[in-house]
């Protein structure tokens, strides 16, 4: 009697031992502080800062967020219903029923951070493109082998008692459970990217964290051409986030916003051109275009000689001036000048014949008296024959001698003239002697 209810004791106790292990086996082993809990009073969920205990009812689901700055909150919603916020890096708890499968959602986009360049806004996202899941309830059956014991009545003429006799019996139940009971939501940034290229592309998106791309800007741009005129855009530099850079291909890292923008200089040409009637006119430019506000220098002979004969005697073109549009520009043969606009410049000349004619007038002079001495000599007036000289000759000598004795004759006047005062004066001069 005393050994069946030894064993009775034991069975029961061994029960119970098993009773608890799969009680506890069943139970999610996770303790958290602070959970939220589903109120089906109130159809709202409330957040519990106990500690959660395990049940057979219900169990606990951890959401996790990833990737998301601590400063920034994404939305939790269970079952369509908005529960709370999760900081970036955080996790929630939730306690839930295990009558069947809970949707858990998150923000699919989050607003980060944005930073201004020039006016120009550019800024951070952060995106989680699973941004819903769901725990699922997995059903299966549960199989135990549990010691099963009946009281087995004896009576003997001494009397009637039970007899308890147990034996193994295998028992299955259907279980719920999930499959998972914690999910990680992963974010990623992306960083906005504003490129503005007046002569090229124009890009505004999305770049992955991390993520390169590159851009390229043209070397120079021609705005306009014209005969006289051509206008270009040359590349000056991008500037990116404020900061310049003189490399036209731009290779970017996106690891933060981007605003970077192409900047060009213009570049204005002008066309100068000269003409001329004579000479060779000459620009220090030979092809004639000119930076606007650089200085062009043209230039030519100052003296051009005349074609034909009256070139040969001396005849010459004389530059004036150089004039355009305008009138005189200067009357210097090498004329230097700011280019500011197209300039057309025409030499101006006036023709120099005074040596010629002068040569020309002293020819005919001396044709006039060649000619005049040869009609004296055919008439005779000169260049008469030799003995008409030397009768001349002998008559000239007369002449001469006829002149001679004239100037004696005089002189011999003026001694005798000369005596007879003389002899005056001594005749005076006696008497008074005497006395």
């Amino acid at each position: 009697m005393s050994d069946n209810r030894g064993r009775i004791f034991r069975t029961s106790i061994l029960c119970v031992l098993m009773f608890l292990t799969v009680v506890v086996a069943l139970a999610p082993q996770a303790v958290a502080e602070g959970y939220y809990t589903y109120d089906t009073k109130t159809t709202t969920w409330i957040w519990n800062t106990s500690t959660w205990k395990p049940t057979t009812r219900t169990t606990l689901i951890t959401i996790s967020v990833k990737g998301l700055p601590p400063e920034l909150l994404t939305t939790i919603t269970v079952d369509g219903k908005q529960v709370g916020t999760i900081p970036g890096g955080g996790s929630r708890s939730f306690e839930v029923d295990k009558k069947s499968s809970h949707t858990f959602q998150v923000d699919a986009e989050i607003k980060g951070s944005c930073s201004s360049y020039e006016g120009k806004s550019v800024c951070t996202r952060y995106k989680c493109p699973n941004n819903s899941w769901t725990a699922e309830l997995k059903t299966g059956e549960t199989c135990e082998t549990q010691m099963v014991c009946y009281c087995n009545w004896i009576c003997t003429e001494a009397g009637c008692w039970c007899e308890y006799v147990c034996y193994p019996e295998q028992r299955c139940s259907t279980t719920k459970e999930f499959t998972e009971t914690g999910h990680v939501f992963e974010y990623y940034a992306e960083h906005e990217v504003l490129l503005e290229d007046e002569h090229g592309q124009n890009v505004e998106n999305w770049y992955k964290q991390d993520s390169q791309d590159s851009f390229s800007a043209k070397e120079f741009v021609v705005t306009h051409d014209e005969s006289n005129v051509k206008e270009r855009d040359i590349f000056q530099d991008w500037l990116i986030n404020g900061v310049p850079t003189e490399m036209r291909t731009l290779m970017l890292k996106v690891d933060k916003p981007y605003y970077a923008k192409a900047e060009y200089r213009p570049e204005t040409q002008y066309r100068v051109r000269v003409s001329s009637e004579f000479g060779n006119p000459t620009m220090d430019n030979p092809k004639g275009w000119y930076m606007k506000g650089d200085e062009a220098v043209v230039s030519i002979e100052r003296e051009v000689p005349l074609e034909g004969w009256m070139g040969a005697l001396g005849g010459k073109n004389v530059f004036v001036d150089w004039r355009s549009a305008t009138g005189v520009a200067s009357k210097l043969t090498t004329f230097t000048f700011e280019v500011e606009e197209p300039t057309s410049l025409q030499a101006e000349w006036k023709t120099d014949n005074s040596q010629p004619i002068t040569i020309l007038a002293v020819i005919v002079v001396i044709i006039i008296a060649l000619l005049t001495i040869f009609a004296l000599y055919r008439t005779g007036r000169i260049f008469k024959p030799k003995a008409e000289k030397v009768e001349q000759t002998e008559l000239e000598k007369t002449r001469a001698e006829l002149e001679k004795a004239k100037s004696d004759i005089e002189a011999l006047k003026r001694e005798v003239e000369e005596a007879k005062s003389h002899g005056r004066r001594h005749k005076e001069g006696q008497p008074a002697e005497q006395q």
